[in-house]
């Protein structure tokens, strides 16, 4: 029995591959509503005349009016064939009909099945074709195709090792169920790996950390970043630094921290009304300047990982301050400040009236 293989339809083999309708977003297909996807992988060489293919599985997520179509055939070629069946395959001026042609006259058709068996296709190369018809909000991913390599079959006395045969056949479903259960344990490790693991998971190893990540607040490459580092924020949760590095991996930028306590002995009398009006009254004010326009989902995030790490009864206060000319406000001569000049105000335009503006 020859030699097994696995041919993962990572993003890499899906930029090789031929496909009309679909989005493609990494491994992953979305069909577009109506009318036709298909899907035409790049070949597959198994380096080996005569040889038998295995087993194409694939994860569709179908709309109820929608039907999935899969389609295989394998044929013994000179490589210049080959390659040139793959170019007709690639073509963007032969129809979808025509190419599904060469699948329909020597090949094999599945429909609405996600896990099938190619055994009886042989050929040092093989093409396979997925259709989508009648599309709605479907996707496709997860796609593995394996050679004619069986390790659980050898598992049977030779008597039972009959290729292609009933018991072959019969056994393949639980050979296929076995294999899955095999992939996911040689898989264990992605799942404490913080750049792999899945989502739900992810979400998990926050919380053994006691790091609230539930909600929108936080986009999954900004909580997988966090993730890596909450160890170390952890050991400094409560201090100055652990909120300039939130901070940082938010904005990608520093910001200024201002205290209140700091002030005491700085702050001239007849000044007292402003500053408490900017700083705040109380020593557990704390006042972040962020040099950015106004943003309403930056300040949920900012202030959703500020709270879980400040220091014990800190009130925070986040301040977006972009080109300021006000005095009396948040406006420092070397960071924001800026000299106004005549400027027209247009409605719905996005324009923000922040300096001399002239109506007409």
């Amino acid at each position: 029995m020859q030699e097994k293989r696995i041919y993962t339809i990572t993003d890499t083999k899906l930029e090789m591959a031929y496909y009309e309708g679909f989005k493609r977003l990494g491994s992953t297909l979305y069909a577009q509503e109506g009318g036709v996807n298909f899907l035409i992988l790049n070949r597959f060489c198994s380096y080996e005349r005569e040889s038998r293919w295995g087993r194409f599985h694939c994860k569709a997520s179908l709309s109820p009016r929608s039907t999935l179509k899969i389609y295989a055939f394998a044929v013994d070629a000179e490589r210049g064939q080959a390659e040139r069946l793959n170019q007709f395959f690639h073509d963007a001026g032969v129809s979808w009909q025509d190419k599904r042609g060469y699948f329909g006259r020597d090949g094999v058709e599945f429909v609405n099945h996600e896990d099938i068996l190619l055994y009886d296709l042989r050929g040092e190369y093989l093409w396979i074709a997925v259709e989508i018809e009648e599309a709605g909000n479907d996707r496709l991913g997860d796609m593995r195709l394996d050679s004619r390599g069986d390790n659980f079959m050898q598992t049977f006395p030779e008597i039972y090792q009959e290729e292609n045969g009933f018991f072959h056949r019969y056994m393949s479903i639980f050979s296929s169920i076995y294999q899955d259960i095999s992939d996911e344990i040689g898989s264990l490790d992605n799942y404490l790996n913080v750049e792999t693991t899945p989502l739900p998971v992810l979400m998990r190893i926050a919380d053994w950390f006691g790091f609230e990540a539930e909600g929108d607040f936080l986009d999954e490459e900004l909580l997988r970043r966090l993730i890596k580092e909450i160890y170390r924020l952890n050991r400094i949760k409560g201090t100055k630094q652990v909120m300039r590095e939130l901070i940082r991996a938010v904005l990608g930028d520093e910001a200024y921290i201002i205290e209140r306590n700091r002030m005491r002995g700085y702050i001239p009398v007849e000044l007292k009304d402003t500053y408490r009006k900017l700083y705040g009254d109380t020593m557990q004010d704390v006042t972040i300047l962020i040099k950015r326009p106004e943003d309403e989902k930056l300040q949920s995030q900012m202030m959703y990982l500020l709270q879980q790490f400040k220091p014990i009864r800190s009130r925070i206060r986040l301040v977006f301050s972009d080109r300021c000319n006000n005095l009396d406000s948040y406006c420092y001569l070397d960071y924001n400040a800026a000299l106004s000049s005549k400027g027209y105000a247009h409605v719905d335009n996005d324009n923000r009236m922040n300096g001399t503006v002239v109506l007409r």
